[in-house]
């Protein structure tokens, strides 16, 4: 059932000028924002650090739309390995907050995926999906999945995590020397890394075989983004070029952003059997 109580204080259902719903979190240790329709977070900001999640600027945020920046959560597949709409049904999904839990140090929101519009979009399917965000001096979130039918079904899917950065010719990632991954500019060969990854154009890629925690450096700022239930990680940014062709996305957006995914994607695909429940988490934080 969703949640039916009093929304505590630190929490409030409100609307933007187009319709769109999100909760709206001001705690003393976290500001943050949800729109219900995705699930999706598009602003977080511990007390004291700068934000934690990139949101293009030029996006309105207008119902039935998937929001371009934030952490999209691409469920039950990713990007084009099944048929229908790219990256799954759950990102233009309305979703149902079904907990809030407040305490001194962080909120709790617990919002699910109503089995109705599951049955309604994925009539020969069986899941029950469910995602959990824990707002404080870090952003935690925890998708969980259960097969809820009689026969196997594959599971792909990613915490589709936009992060900012001053300028992404001056960022670097480290965590994936020696790992090899899927490069979609490539027509999918598989290359292995060998240095930390810096950016001189396009990257489009999915590391696999690897659950450590990769880390962002950018100028003056770092980020750590820890997985569990991963052991893919998608790293993407446009670059000029696609970054014009966009849409919801400012021509020099590619400059301040890329995405760090934690992922169960491409060699990292689930198959789960009756019964079975597996959770995808990813931490953003600054504590690397």
């Amino acid at each position: 059932m969703p949640h039916t109580g009093i929304l505590p204080p630190e929490v409030r259902l409100i609307s933007n000028e187009y319709g769109r719903q999100f909760l709206d979190i001001k705690h003393p240790a976290v500001r943050a924002r949800i729109a219900l329709q995705g699930a999706h977070i598009i602003d977080c900001v511990p007390a004291g650090q700068p934000p934690l999640l990139w949101m293009s600027p030029t996006d309105p945020c207008r119902p039935g739309t998937a929001l371009r920046g934030g952490v999209p959560i691409c469920w039950p597949w990713f990007a084009d390995e099944r048929s229908g709409p790219a990256h799954g049904i759950a990102r233009t999904s309305d979703w149902q907050l079904q907990e809030v839990q407040v305490d001194n140090a962080s909120v709790r929101l617990l919002l699910s995926l109503p089995q109705e519009d599951i049955v309604r979009q994925l009539p020969n399917e069986n899941w029950a999906v469910e995602v959990e965000f824990v707002l404080g001096a870090e952003l935690k979130i925890a998708l969980t999945t259960t097969h809820t039918g009689t026969a196997p079904q594959p599971l792909s899917q990613a915490l589709h995590s936009y992060l900012p950065v001053a300028d992404i010719e001056d960022a670097d990632i480290t965590g994936l020397l020696g790992c090899a991954y899927i490069d979609k500019l490539q027509e999918g060969a598989t290359v292995i890394q060998q240095s930390a990854l810096r950016f001189e154009g396009e990257v489009d890629r999915i590391y696999f075989n690897h659950g450590a925690d990769v880390r962002l450096c950018a100028g003056d700022d770092a980020l750590c983004v820890h997985r569990e239930g991963s052991e893919s990680v998608v790293i993407w940014n446009p670059w000029r070029e696609k970054a014009s062709r966009l849409s919801q996305f400012p021509v020099d957006g590619y400059r301040t952003m890329v995405c760090i995914e934690a992922a169960n994607a491409g060699p990292d695909g689930r198959i789960l059997g009756p019964g079975d429940r597996h959770t995808l988490s990813t931490v953003i934080s600054r504590s690397c």
